[in-house]
């Protein structure tokens, strides 16, 4: 994704944003997929802050009418702060996010306003994507943070990037790679490409673990 494609196909980029959570195999917006949402609400409260997120790109990108605009910002404001302080998640709506944007638990995850990310990106609690003065993170698709990663300065994880709970990431790692410990280092490649449903923290955990 880039930064000028921001707010784009925002509808159908929020749908797949929802399904992150229901799963596929449901018809996007039926009763059963609304259904499964509310629960996904109740055990993953990083939902409302992808919803929060989402929201706010239309209000930045997409919404022409300026009295409506500065309304809605005003509710806007309100929800990010809500977020940011209540569930301790800061996800500035800058930021250049693809579909299928998935925050699992929340508490203490901080991603940079300028920060670049491909579809299905996952993060998890304590998750940090910071800026230093070699630039920003970019990130491919289907990268998965695991519990506590950080991922600093100019780095470019490729697709399907998989950062073990702990890692602090300061160089760039190729795609399909499993990286963990502090600095960050390759431990192997992923054998095949997951699902999109998959977030592989499961198997983060056992790389740690040995």
């Amino acid at each position: 994704m880039r930064l000028e494609d921001r707010g784009k196909n925002l509808w159908a980029t929020f749908t797949a944003d929802m399904q992150r959570y229901t799963g596929r195999e449901v018809r996007p917006w039926s009763y059963q997929f609304l259904k499964r949402l509310c629960a996904a609400a109740y055990e993953h409260p990083g939902l409302l802050a992808v919803v929060v997120y989402r929201y706010g790109q239309w209000v930045e990108y997409r919404c022409k009418l300026p009295v409506l605009r500065q309304v809605c910002s005003l509710y806007y404001y309100y929800w990010f702060g809500w977020v940011r302080t209540r569930l301790q998640i800061e996800l500035p709506r800058t930021t250049a996010i693809d579909a299928g944007l998935r925050i699992d638990h929340f508490g203490g995850i901080l991603v940079n306003c300028q920060l670049i990310a491909g579809k299905n990106l996952t993060l998890t609690q304590g998750v940090l994507i910071g800026q230093t003065d070699t630039g920003i993170p970019r990130l491919g698709d289907g990268v998965a943070l695991g519990v506590g990663a950080k991922v600093i300065g100019g780095v470019t994880l490729g697709d399907n990037v998989l950062v073990g709970a702990g890692a602090v990431v300061t160089k760039s790692f190729p795609d399909n790679a499993i990286v963990a410990g502090v600095p960050a280092r390759l431990l192997r490649f992923r054998a095949s490409e997951p699902k999109e449903e998959e977030t592989g923290l499961e198997e983060s955990s056992e790389e740690d673990a040995a």
